[in-house]
């Protein structure tokens, strides 16, 4: 029986090398690649490289766990997605879903939660903690082949960086006239990116947008 191929993705070194020195341990069962850039993994699987699993952090600098997912399935209906985060805030399960990934465990999960996870979606399951469970079965489970992941996507927000860099102002506390500052920009030019980011965000409010990119990873 031919060992599975897992590709891991964490910005964090460490974290992605303690991850793949266990799945070493099951050496006969797994082989591993490594990436710790999002754009080099879509590169990879575009130009043709098969994988049996996708194991993805959720929060990364470069790209968001949501957005990432979005890059693979324009390439991969099909591939097994396992999402992780070692956030303390709930993770966006239903945009998780909807946008194909077919798990999540956190990052603080046992050994044996993992492999448990890894072994459902390997044999074509989902894998989602009950703890974290606030959305109906028919979500989660209700997507019987590639194109039911595609029929409602959740709504990602296209910012630049300078509007990235707005946001973690936002995040920060900072006032219209302190991103002025801060970014050399007029104040006029700060209320026209909060304008853009607020629709992109979908929302009306500075708490709600960092909330949202929080829980997105964008910031």
């Amino acid at each position: 029986m031919r060992a599975h191929k897992i590709a891991l993705l964490d910005d964090h070194r460490m974290f992605l090398d303690g991850l793949s020195l266990f799945f070493q341990g099951h050496s006969d069962r797994f082989e591993v690649s490594t990436f710790e850039n999002p754009a080099n993994l879509i590169h990879t699987i575009a130009s043709g490289v098969r994988f049996d699993l996708l194991i993805s952090d959720l929060i990364m600098k470069e790209m968001s766990g949501l957005a990432f997912v979005s890059a693979i399935r324009s390439h991969s209906k099909s591939l097994p997605i396992l999402m992780l985060s070692g956030i303390n805030s709930p993770p966006p399960v239903r945009e998780i879903v909807n946008l194909g990934a077919n798990g999540f465990i956190h990052k603080s999960a046992d050994n044996e939660t993992l492999l448990k996870a890894v072994n459902a979606l390997i044999a074509g399951e989902s894998y989602f903690p009950e703890e974290m469970m606030n959305i109906d079965d028919e979500q989660l489970h209700g997507a019987k082949n590639d194109d039911d992941y595609f029929d409602e996507p959740e709504h990602l927000p296209k910012l630049s960086p300078r509007q990235i860099e707005v946001l973690r102002l936002i995040a920060n506390g900072a006032s219209n006239r302190q991103i002025s500052e801060e970014m050399i920009i007029s104040e006029n030019t700060v209320k026209s990116h909060l304008k853009s980011i607020f629709f992109e965000m979908r929302v009306n409010k500075r708490t709600a947008c960092v909330r949202k990119a929080r829980t997105l990873g964008l910031i």
